[in-house]
């Protein structure tokens, strides 16, 4: 038997390529894709004699899928914790977190994550008092389901060190929360399970067919990351999953965007530029319809952020920038703009904008003109239909979440979860973008179905678009000769179900760099 390749045939491969976007069989060598055809050509290769056969029944063969921003760090930290998304009110949630409480340790801390009060019946942010009043004596934390709000008991207030005079309701926006977050960061440390908790978060990327993900260290909101935990992971065999690495501080050392290798790289600079839609602190160029009082908080005053911005630039760093309102948006379109008025970035990687979520005609235009990576979420979508239309009344909401209209205008779209704000699963952002509905399939036809993409758009967002997002669109996002062997072997035929079951995909098997990351197939390497 040939021990180095692999014949893949009985499915459909989707290659990624538009060139030739089906195949019956794709043949492995290695690390690299060696051939992908008919069934009939491939077995008639050379390289084919005495390869090993997987034999499919049917499912979708697809290139392996990218996470194009996340915060793994995080979301394994919140894995670890205590969920309440499920949750529908606030008694409700303190249930739950007295539930947990019953199988800690005196001493521990409860972090209760993923909490939205805009599904809770009092439809109101929970506060310190309601969190003293549960009579749980231990120090408490709730991140709200977009990681920009944020609420501590007086337990966990004290054990920060803030001063009880600032501690108010003990809702604390952007920022506020580092202190706190230092503290129980603190306690977790002491527990020694960092590791591990890294390595099954990204085995859950992996159970969906994800073979690189892109993290995002923000250290200022308490996401910090790093990637000395992943290269531990890979000398010791077992990181399944490439790895991109953004941070929010400029690095200390003069290197560029793309320092590091096949399997974990420095990716550049990330920029927060306003908050959340959630928590009203997206910049809007025009006060919140259901609270006239604001219009958000922008992060920077302008001459300083176009100062950093040309820094950064000037150093070869690709800059993934945050914006979700359209005057964040405006802010980020002015800075690329005086970046790229010094010249291309020497990195040779165009800047990225994040989240992108409102985006008025003109601002369109003019992301055009610049050639920004747009990178979107479009598992938003089912979560905050509700919510963006009291924030933002009829007018705005014909600019926002406009997935399709990114993708006609030719700019590159990458797909992402922004996990753990939403689950880690490529397929929920999938589904979304799809169907564009609630998860109950409302409203019937879809939430401004003409922003509705088709089945293979939206795979190029979590696919071929992720690569180039960061320079390896000529090694990763397609199953095509050369390219390295990183692919899913899905659990069914994804274009013959209905379309509301794409939430619901997962992998049959994940192979990244030809190596077994997610499944069975016994005798074949494996990390």
């Amino acid at each position: 038997m040939n021990e180095t390749c692999l014949l893949i045939r009985g499915g459909t491969v989707w290659t990624g390529d538009r060139r030739n976007p089906r195949a019956e069989a794709v043949l492995l060598e290695g690390e690299r894709v060696l051939a992908v055809g008919s069934a009939a050509e491939l077995e008639n290769l050379e390289g084919a004699r005495g390869a090993r056969i997987l034999e499919l029944g049917g499912e979708t063969v697809i290139p392996g899928m990218t996470d194009a921003h996340l915060h793994l760090l995080y979301y394994s930290k919140q894995r670890a914790g205590v969920s309440l998304f499920e949750t529908r009110s606030l008694e409700e949630a303190i249930g739950v977190l007295r539930e947990a409480t019953a199988k800690t340790q005196p001493g521990d801390w409860i972090h209760g994550v993923r909490y939205n009060d805009a599904y809770w019946i009092e439809n109101r942010a929970p506060t310190r008092h309601d969190l003293d009043a549960a009579g749980i004596d231990r120090p408490i934390l709730l991140t709200r389901v977009c990681t920009h709000v944020q609420v501590a008991n007086s337990a966990a207030l004290a054990a920060s060190g803030i001063p009880e005079e600032r501690w108010g309701d003990g809702i604390l926006l952007e920022t506020e929360v580092a202190p706190v977050l230092k503290a129980m960061e603190t306690w977790r440390a002491e527990t020694g399970k960092t590791l591990g908790m890294i390595e099954k978060a990204c085995r859950d990327f992996a159970s969906y067919g994800v073979t690189e993900i892109q993290t995002c260290s923000a250290s200022g909101y308490g996401l910090a990351d790093d990637l000395a935990p992943f290269q531990r992971l890979r000398l010791e065999g077992r990181l399944p999953v490439r790895v991109v690495l953004y941070e929010d501080r400029l690095p200390q050392w003069n290197f560029m965007s793309g320092l590091g290798d096949d399997w974990i790289r420095y990716g550049g600079f990330k920029l927060f530029l306003d908050g959340s839609l959630g928590g009203r602190t997206a910049a809007v160029t025009s006060p919140y319809t259901d609270d006239p009082s604001t219009c958000g908080l922008l992060n920077h005053e302008e001459e300083a952020l176009l100062a950093t911005v040309r820094e950064a630039h000037k150093r070869g760093l690709q800059m993934l920038i945050h914006a979700i309102g359209d005057r964040a948006l405006d802010q980020a379109i002015r800075a690329v703009r005086a970046a790229y008025a010094e010249g291309p970035c020497p990195c040779g990687l165009p800047h990225r904008i994040n989240h992108v979520m409102i985006c008025r005609p003109d601002q369109l235009e003019a992301l055009k003109t610049l050639g920004a990576v747009l990178d979107v979420q479009p598992a938003f979508v089912p979560s905050e239909i509700a919510m963006a239309t009291a924030r933002l009344g009829e007018e705005r909401i014909r600019w926002s979440y406009p997935w399709k209209s990114f993708v006609d205008s030719g700019l590159v779209v990458t797909g992402s979860s922004d996990c753990p704000v939403e689950p880690p699963s490529p397929w929920r952002g999938i589904w979304a973008a799809v169907c564009r509905v609630g998860d109950d399939g409302h409203p019937e036809g879809g939430w401004q179905p003409h922003q509705k993409l088709n089945l293979e758009e939206a795979l190029e967002l979590w696919t071929v678009n992720g690569a180039i997002a960061v320079g390896e669109g000529g090694q990763r996002g397609r199953i095509s000769p050369g390219y390295l062997a990183d692919l899913a072997v899905l659990d069914r035929d994804i274009f013959r179900i209905h379309p509301m079951e794409l939430k619901d995909v997962k992998a049959r098997l994940t192979l990244a760099g030809g190596r077994v990351t997610h499944g069975d197939l016994p005798g074949w390497p494996a990390c």
